[in-house]
């Protein structure tokens, strides 16, 4: 049995009908349909936290990492400290980081990390990773020790679906393979009080008829849109009260709403606050709907955002008139990352936890020219953040 899931976003205004959430529960459930595969068209972004921890990891010298450091705990929460309070050097908050990086992109996924901490330690023979309160592993790279992290914590989360369970240890094989990226995620990703439209096939999409009923978690608006054989359309918006992680969508034949024919899993995140209302983006995401940030001939601005989702990006446009160097910094508890583009699109900088806290800073040597700086939350998340440019000519 083959049933497929993929699931794209769209804007668009369609009147919507509401399934009763007693459908959801309804009866005994059937499990997830064995070899369920998902397409998601609006893109794998789990892979820019892949990235993010390669990152990471680059930037810690291998020599540094083949010596003794202190054992570093990262709570759930994103806190990062010494196990016994000592200092923590530039490379131990490196791994720090891209503990925390691996947290949010198991949370992006809908996996539940618990309440254990997680725990590094640089090691002569390599770098050390464990699970608080479970067994470790010693691996010779940051990406070995974040993909046995990646396991310890999919073993004990109990909420994880079979297709999520077999495809993590891919995800924990990329970790260890620089270059290399995991086959795409299997369970599709809902965001919340986002319209999204859903396309299923498979046999059971035929033996529930033309007038198949499909439901979702309370709360959730789901109104059929087309059926054909063995393929279904679907347009859903789930509530901002539906929680993060695992959930499942149930067919049900019509007048039979007690034994679901199928059930699907999908991964419940966060969505654009009320874009049901119209409520517009404060920046736009590409070149031509950038906002202005550093104006020709100016030396200084700043700037204000809100990221409201994980997929959010907002874009300024910077025109500098004279050689100089360009410093850009942002300001606030968003843990936001940048990226400065020439005006072909060409990356030029790119910074992130380079300011205070959780801020970024990059500093480049500019000529004259029209220049783009992308902004998006690093892991996921969302929040406000300022931004100060300063433009010293040379």
């Amino acid at each position: 049995m083959n049933t497929i899931l993929n699931m794209s976003t769209r804007r668009g205004s369609r009147m919507m009908i509401a399934v009763a959430a007693l459908l959801a529960c309804a009866g005994a459930p059937v499990a997830a349909q064995p070899g369920l595969a998902v397409e998601t068209r609006d893109g794998a972004d789990y892979l820019d936290g892949l990235a993010h921890l390669f990152e990471d990891a680059n930037r810690i010298a291998p020599g540094v990492l083949n010596s003794d450091g202190p054992i570093i705990r990262i709570t759930p929460d994103g806190a990062i400290s010494s196990a016994e309070n000592a200092p923590l050097s530039e490379a131990d908050q490196e791994l720090g980081q891209a503990a925390k990086r691996l947290l949010a992109l198991y949370r992006a996924l809908g996996g539940q990390p618990g309440s254990h901490a997680l725990l590094l330690q640089r090691t002569s023979n390599g770098v050390f990773a464990a699970r608080e309160g479970s067994a470790g592993a010693l691996s010779k790279t940051v990406g070995g020790a974040m993909g046995a992290a990646l396991l310890s914590i999919a073993r004990a989360d109990a909420s994880l679906p079979a297709a999520a369970a077999s495809w993590i240890p891919q995800l924990a094989t990329a970790f260890q393979t620089p270059g290399m990226r995991p086959p795409p995620y299997p369970v599709a990703r809902i965001p919340r009080n986002q319209r999204t439209v859903i396309n299923l096939s498979g046999p059971e999409i035929a033996r529930a008829g033309t007038d198949a009923i499909l439901a979702g978690p309370p709360g959730s608006i789901i109104n059929i849109l087309s059926t054909s054989g063995d393929k279904l359309q679907a347009s859903t918006v789930f509530s901002q009260n539906t929680p993060d992680g695992f959930t499942k969508l149930y067919l049900y034949r019509a007048g039979d709403a007690l034994t679901p024919v199928a059930s699907f899993d999908v991964s419940v995140g966060a969505g654009r606050a009320n874009p049901a209302a119209g409520e517009p983006d404060d920046h736009g995401a590409t070149a031509r709907t950038a906002t202005a940030l550093l104006p020709a001939g100016a030396t200084h601005a700043t700037g204000a955002g809100q990221i409201g989702a994980g997929h959010d990006i907002d874009m300024f446009t910077l025109r500098v008139t004279t050689p100089g160097v360009l410093s850009v910094t942002s300001r606030g508890s968003s843990d936001v990352a940048a990226r400065l583009l020439d005006s072909h699109g060409n990356p030029v900088a790119g910074n992130d936890d380079g300011g205070t806290g959780y801020n970024f800073e990059l500093n480049t040597a500019v000529n004259p020219g029209n220049y783009l700086l992308s902004v998006q939350h690093c892991c996921g998340g969302n929040g406000n953040y300022q931004i100060d440019t300063t433009l010293a000519p040379q």
